[in-house]
């Protein structure tokens, strides 16, 4: 709000914050300057600017002062045309004030294309002007303005709705304000289609309060201007004002006219919100709400319909694992979205199902829709729904060990993310720049790149969605001997956010690299050894899921567990666990089967996780299977002493440079015992 009103000035600058202390709109708290919840976004000009500024102007003539002051209701820019036609005044008087104005720098001149466009040097000389006029004179010329100016950009309106929004807000008109409404939201799609998000917002905001003053009891119209203002308010990355405020208005209205079409856009809006802000809130009580009204409200066949059972299918997943009938709701929803050939609808309801549904049993349906997914155009759909279902496909050629496949699409949410500077993207994009470090073994620089996550979501007013993303950080620590400080942040994120099941095998992986074996076997019986059906078509579990299962059973020595998650997973496609905490799915096979006692299992298995390691560059995750296959061998095949003693040379060096300090100790132990 400072840089918009200063431009940078320094002195003018120096002036605001001054004034903004000193009236405490802004308070200083952790050493830092932070603005009081009611700061407004335009602030009064202080006194001592007003002078500076005051003092500037009196070297005008009054003829050019009183074209100024028309001229400050046209906007900070302005055609020639639009001034002269407000104006009315003499051509030789006009041109005279205009080329005065230029030669004092109070405005600069902009040839465009054959018209000439003029421009304050700064904000401060337009508010100035602006504020000392009374209110009756700035409401005529506005009106004045607005109508010169549908009547110059005729063929040209949705260009310049903005301006005309602007004018015909300040008239007390009926017709007038009505324009404004309408103005106000093209426009609105026009700051969006931008990626000017906040702009958009801002323009809803105001044609929302004109709604209200116009006809509050058009409840039809105040709820679609609500809906609009929550699709532009999750695009700037304000998704809990939506779930708190602009999706139950708009709810609350469509349920007092009896519209179910509004209502289920309604929920359609707070789900979008809370799927797209963090999945974790799908585990919330609100979200079981919503998804609860979308069913009610949803008519057959429609848009609504798809993504009320798309959201039904998430919701009941997200609080465990997933059922036969979320997983038929899901394809439902899929199945209805494609029909529909709406392109928001289905890459969403794609998004949701290749999320969801990754039991072993559905590998090919699901490699088969991400493949069809990067063949289908991206044109029309959604700036936040084409980037989470990106990053849904990333993770799926991730788990199939196809990590070129993935980093072509990380290079596409990179460039949607520079692009649109959308806030919840930026984030995703560095938290991608985290897990291809952890690949690459660069493990301290992922820690690093971490707290730019959690620095970059303060700047950007989305602290609780950066800090929810970070806490995936913990693998890297782990790595690197830190598994308590690991814990520690899991723990506390879930003192502020919704637990769910992925922050349960968070927590889970944490004990178990913490040797708290005792607690993790009984998380196992319960999640393992309880569950019905464990192995069969009917177990929709997530792979990712049992593979940290898989993990810790084994650094428990649970041996029930172990064979359970073995048979499992030993006959999948996947080979690694994906974006979420990546390890390679058949190192913990391979661990599986040391610890079942079935060494030449166990072998082939590691031989495998050397293969795909290798040829995915996932450094850490070779290391680990190398000293892993090296202590196979030392244990089991005493007459290839010579291959594991390679293995542990090749691991050694590596966890050296990663500076992997336990997995570096406990080799070296090895090394020690052939000495001795």
């Amino acid at each position: 709000a400072v840089h918009r009103q200063t431009e940078g000035n320094p002195l003018f600058v120096q002036e605001v914050v001054r004034y903004l202390a000193e009236e405490r709109l802004i308070t200083r708290k952790e050493g830092r300057w932070q603005p009081t919840k009611d700061t407004p976004l335009e602030m009064s000009i202080p006194e001592g600017l007003r002078d500076v500024i005051g003092k500037r102007l009196s070297l005008l003539s009054s003829e050019c002062n009183q074209l100024l002051a028309i001229a400050s209701v046209v906007g900070r820019e302005f055609a020639l045309e639009t001034l002269k036609a407000v104006a009315g005044i003499n051509e030789n008087i006009f041109m005279n004030s205009l080329k005065e104005a230029v030669q004092l720098s109070v405005l600069e001149e902009h040839p465009q294309g054959g018209m000439v466009r003029y421009r304050f040097t700064h904000a401060f000389f337009r508010q100035t002007l602006y504020e000392e006029m009374i209110a009756p004179q700035r409401l005529k010329l506005h009106r004045q303005v607005a109508r010169s100016l549908e009547t110059l950009y005729a063929k040209r309106l949705k260009e310049h709705a903005t301006e005309l929004a602007e004018h015909f807000s300040h008239s007390t008109d009926p017709a007038d304000l009505t324009k404004a409404v309408e103005y106000g939201e093209i426009a609105a799609k026009r700051a969006a289609d931008v990626s000017a998000y906040g702009e958009a917002v801002r323009l809803l905001e105001q044609a929302l309060k004109i709604q209200e003053v116009l006809d509050t009891e058009d409840k039809a119209r105040r709820c679609d201007l609500f809906l609009a203002l929550g699709d532009a308010l999750i695009l700037a990355g304000e998704h809990q004002q939506v779930v708190s405020t602009e999706a139950p208005q708009a709810f609350s209205l469509a349920e007092a006219i009896g519209d179910n079409t509004r209502a289920s856009r309604a929920c359609l809006l707070a789900m979008k919100s809370l799927s797209l802000y963090f999945s974790i809130f799908l585990a919330s009580p609100e979200a079981t709400l919503w998804a609860d009204r979308a069913d009610r409200y949803a008519e057959p066949e429609t848009v609504e319909r798809a993504c009320a059972d798309g959201m039904l299918g998430i919701v009941k997943g997200s609080r465990g694992s997933y059922a036969p009938e979320n997983v038929a709701l899901l394809s439902r929803a899929l199945d209805l979205a494609r029909r529909l050939g709406d392109p928001d609808t289905y890459w969403w309801m794609a998004g949701f199902w290749a999320w969801g549904v990754t039991a072993p049993q559905h590998e090919d349906e699901l490699l088969s829709l991400v493949e069809e997914l990067a063949g289908c155009s991206r044109a029309g759909v959604n700036v936040l729904i084409l980037g989470y279902t990106l990053l849904t496909m990333m993770n799926t050629f991730l788990l199939f060990g196809m990590r070129s496949r993935a980093e072509a699409i990380i290079a596409e949410i990179q460039t949607l993310a520079e692009r649109t500077r959308q806030p919840n993207l930026i984030i995703l994009s560095m938290v991608i720049d985290y897990d291809t470090a952890i690949w690459d073994g660069r493990l301290q620089e992922a820690l690093a790149i971490r707290r730019r996550i959690l620095t970059r979501g303060e700047e950007l007013g989305i602290m609780e969605f950066a800090a929810a993303w970070a806490t995936w950080a913990i693998i890297a620590r782990v790595y690197l001997g830190d598994a308590d400080r690991a814990l520690e942040s899991v723990l506390q994120g879930t003192q502020t956010l919704p637990r769910d099941f992925a922050n349960e095998m968070t927590i889970l992986f944490c004990l178990a690299h913490l040797g708290r074996y005792a607690e993790v076997r009984e998380k196992l019986d319960q999640w393992v050894m309880a569950r019905p059906g464990i192995g069969s078509t009917e177990d929709e579990t997530t792979a990712w899921v049992d593979m940290v299962l898989l993990e810790v059973a084994v650094l428990a020595g649970h041996h029930q567990a172990a064979e359970l998650l073995l048979h499992r997973l030993a006959g999948s496609g996947g080979r690694t666990r994906g974006f979420y905490m990546p390890t390679c799915a058949n190192r913990h096979l391979g661990g599986a089967c040391a610890l079942l006692n079935r060494p030449e299992e166990a072998r082939n298995h590691y031989r495998e996780a050397i293969s795909v390691c290798t040829d995915m560059k996932f450094r850490p995750e070779l290391a680990l299977t190398r000293l892993q296959l090296a202590e196979l061998l030392l244990e089991h095949y005493p007459d290839e002493r010579r291959e594991a003693l390679e293995h542990l040379d090749f691991a050694i060096k590596e966890f050296q440079d990663m500076k992997m300090q336990p997995s570096l100790e406990r080799a070296l132990r090895h090394k020690e015992i052939l000495k001795a």
